[in-house]
């Protein structure tokens, strides 16, 4: 499942956005005053003449932005992404570059606010002139942007444009939006749970996958004893949480937070002596995280975002190629760091539509390819392929997480469950 999808799309998606858009304007007009508009056919040449003008492309060289809270509170949630991604390109320049160009990443700071992200998407196109971004955020301010200027994005699907917009693609397939995994109810009733707590923040995005939580426990005959949607966002105290889970006789946790509120609710939990057969928190499964916390996450569940898990090296040969190549090319990243993975695969994602695309690479050549793609396996590390055409999605895409690999937290480390839980993507009601 995914952490943290946004709500099902509407037209309040635009409207939503228009005050985003106000505030970061005035930035956002001095990076178009001294740059211009970079378009579908503005910016760099391209290697051919008949391709007409690729922007950040050149015959030997392309350039990509990523576009990712590296500071704030989201910060330490989406650790990994940008130095797993660039560690896939650098792998790919060592082998010679893709189709015969190399791949240079620009790095933008989307703070993990609407207003900065658009004014970061901004720089990255118009004054960085990137050919295309990776991408992943809690906010989704800056695709309508994008889409007026068809630039291609790959990352972590967790906003309504993975589903919608032809130029954006999710590493492991279309958004959530709309559906929920029931392998999660699957997987806390099989681990003895039968009265669960649901936590959120108050965002669309934690309370999307809340509200789907309970249409998916009501209908396996789950008891919900707690429901509390306004969690904050980084570490809390949670006291009054974790007496209330106790005196309504909670049994189990499912929290799709942030990764400091996650650890705020588990201690306060183990204080007062709340008795958990299950819990699930997200954002937990990083050594650096998890070290620290380990006291408080003893028997806890988590799971990697759409993932398999890292601990079933060296018996699977693609995991543990992906473990060498962050060795090699991102040494001061540790392979399980929260979203590594899931920039690793962005990046190859981003290489695929690039082969895809052809000695005469474009903007529009890339998306056809992808969208044409059929089945991806991102490199080996995808617990279920993505498929970007002929799903339910108005962009063709298909929803992920039918399957999620679980993991347990068992002393200092990790155990994977031996196969990943699978199950029904039901359609959330409203």
């Amino acid at each position: 499942m995914t952490p943290f999808p946004l709500r099902p799309s509407t037209g309040a998606r635009r409207a939503r956005r228009t005050s985003f858009l106000a505030v970061a304007g005035v930035a956002a007009s001095l990076v178009l005053a001294a740059c211009g508009d970079a378009g579908g056919s503005g910016g760099g040449g391209s290697a051919s003449a008949d391709c007409g003008d690729a922007p950040g492309v050149t015959k030997d060289s392309i350039t990509v932005a990523s576009v990712s809270p590296l500071s704030g509170p989201s910060a330490s949630t989406f650790a990994g992404f940008v130095e797993a991604a660039e560690a896939r390109f650098k792998a790919a320049n060592d082998d010679g570059g893709v189709n015969g160009r190399t791949i240079t990443l620009q790095k933008n700071d989307d703070l993990g606010d609407g207003a900065a992200q658009v004014t970061a998407a901004r720089n990255a196109v118009q004054q960085q002139q990137a050919f295309g971004i990776i991408s992943a955020s809690r906010v989704d301010t800056m695709f309508d942007f994008l889409k007026t200027q068809n630039v291609p994005v790959t990352g972590y699907p967790g906003q309504p444009a993975y589903a919608e917009d032809e130029n954006v693609f999710g590493f492991a397939g279309g958004s959530q939006t709309g559906y929920f995994g029931d392998n999660a109810v699957t997987k806390l009733k099989s681990l003895g749970a039968t009265n669960i707590a649901v936590l959120a923040h108050n965002s669309p995005g934690s309370l999307n996958s809340a509200n789907g939580m309970i249409q998916a426990a009501d209908a396996a005959g789950l008891k919900v004893g707690v429901k509390s949607f306004d969690v904050p966002l980084g570490s809390f105290d949670a006291t009054s949480l974790a007496i209330q889970m106790k005196e309504a006789g909670v049994d189990g946790i499912y929290a799709p937070t942030l990764t400091d509120s996650s650890i705020s609710v588990l201690r306060a939990a183990q204080q007062q002596g709340v008795n958990l057969k299950a819990n699930f928190v997200s954002q937990v499964y990083s050594p650096g995280v998890a070290s620290q916390v380990s006291e408080f996450i003893q028997g806890a569940i988590t799971s990697t975002v759409a993932t398999v898990p890292n601990e079933l090296a060296p018996e699977n040969d693609k995991v543990q190629a992906y473990i060498d190549a962050m060795k090699k090319y991102a040494p001061d990243t540790e392979p399980s760091t929260g979203f590594a993975e899931a920039g690793y695969i962005s990046a190859d994602l981003f290489i695929k539509g690039i082969e895809e695309a052809g000695d005469c690479l474009t903007r529009d050549s890339f998306i056809k390819g992808l969208r044409d793609l059929g089945k991806y396996d991102g490199a080996g590390l995808l617990v279920e392929p993505a498929q970007f055409s002929g799903g339910p999605f108005p962009n063709g895409s298909a929803p992920y997480g039918a399957c999620t690999w679980y993991v347990t937290r068992e002393g200092d480390k990790w155990v994977p469950d031996e196969k990943p839980t699978c199950g029904e993507l039901i359609k959330q009601n409203g």
